[in-house]
């Protein structure tokens, strides 16, 4: 139930979650038609298994440029985010050619524990390029990424990260955790 209640929190626009949200963990986004990019992506989203994907890719490269959010049980693999950023980092190392993940930036949100980071890989004559964020809530786990297979302005990659540092979970039962009110 409440993993449905996250899901409908990122179908409504951050400025208006506030009396909408039902009671539980949510997950708050302004990845909506504000944002620069918005009209350039194409959303699908899957629910199964415990997990919500929603995934927006690009109507013009596909899923060569997308943003993503999962959201998940906790589970035993992402019992710490250093953990979880492992599990990303290692399948990376084993594959590119070269590969660079900056340190987790270790954060608060809204009483959360939460990391970013940065990471690269090269292969051959193509640069993936990834911006990502894990948050540890009580009822779930949050995982944010942004990726292009092409290469991408140091502008472009500020203004994702940005987007991603207004992310929010909130509980409207747990006041340690409040939702924002309009």
């Amino acid at each position: 139930m409440k993993l449905k209640i996250a899901a409908l929190a990122l179908l409504l626009p951050s400025l208006v979650i506030a009396n909408d949200l039902d009671h539980g963990e949510n997950l708050i986004t302004e990845f909506g038609p504000e944002f620069s990019d918005y009209a350039n992506y194409q959303p699908f989203t899957m629910n199964e298994h415990d997990t919500y994907f929603r995934v927006w890719k690009s109507k013009e490269r596909g899923f060569s440029d997308h943003y993503a959010i999962n959201i998940g049980k906790i589970e035993k693999t992402t019992a710490t985010l250093a953990t979880f950023k492992t599990s990303q980092d290692e399948p990376a190392k084993r594959t590119c050619k070269a590969h660079t993940s900056s340190a987790a930036e270790t954060t608060m949100i809204n009483g959360y524990q939460a990391i970013s980071w940065k990471s690269t890989c090269e292969l051959d004559k193509l640069t993936i390029t990834s911006i990502e964020m894990a948050i540890m809530g009580n009822d779930h786990f949050y995982h944010l990424r942004k990726l292009w297979k092409f290469p991408v302005s140091d502008d472009k990659i500020a203004e994702w990260q940005t987007l991603l540092s207004h992310t929010n979970v909130c509980d409207t039962t747990n006041h340690e955790h409040a939702c924002p009110s309009h």
